[in-house]
């Protein structure tokens, strides 16, 4: 699935600078975070794809990184990385894309009305809470693996 620049609206983490980047790319920020992960086991992957950008006179095809949790690939965000380089330097976007089924089930919840009591039971009979905690927790861990790998 190619992406379009116009899909790239929650920057997840604060952009990050690297001042002497000319070799960080896709392939070195994909090790570092790779390594970063096991060493904090937790489980994360990675697929290629590309970004779409300019218009209809000066369309642009990048490459990017999709990270995501393999254990549930289709229920928690996923996190689209790009790296562009301007002189000496290399900049590290990395976007949340996406949606989550345990914020969409807690927010249904929240919401009332007949179908929020229908989450909300379901939410007690799945465990919702700790699944939503367990994702959150998750997503906590990810970011501290970015800042190791910044660092």
């Amino acid at each position: 699935m190619a992406y379009s620049e116009s899909m790239l609206t929650t920057e997840w983490i604060p952009q990050v600078r690297f001042p002497n980047g000319e070799n960080v790319n896709l392939m070195t920020v994909r090790e570092a975070i790779q390594n970063e992960a096991d060493a904090n086991g937790i489980p994360v992957a990675f697929r290629e794809d590309q970004l779409k950008s300019g218009g209809l006179f000066n369309k642009q095809v990048e490459d990017i990184l999709v990270m995501y949790n393999p254990e549930h690939a289709n229920d928690y965000l996923q996190f689209v990385i790009r790296i562009q380089h301007m002189g000496k330097y290399a900049f590290m976007h990395v976007f949340n894309m996406g949606g989550s089924k345990n914020y969409r089930n807690t927010n249904t919840a929240a919401a009332g009305g007949f179908m929020g009591a229908v989450a909300g039971l379901s939410s007690l009979i799945g465990g919702g809470k700790a699944k939503l905690q367990a994702e959150e927790q998750y997503y906590t861990i990810l970011a501290d693996v970015l800042s190791n790998c910044i660092a």
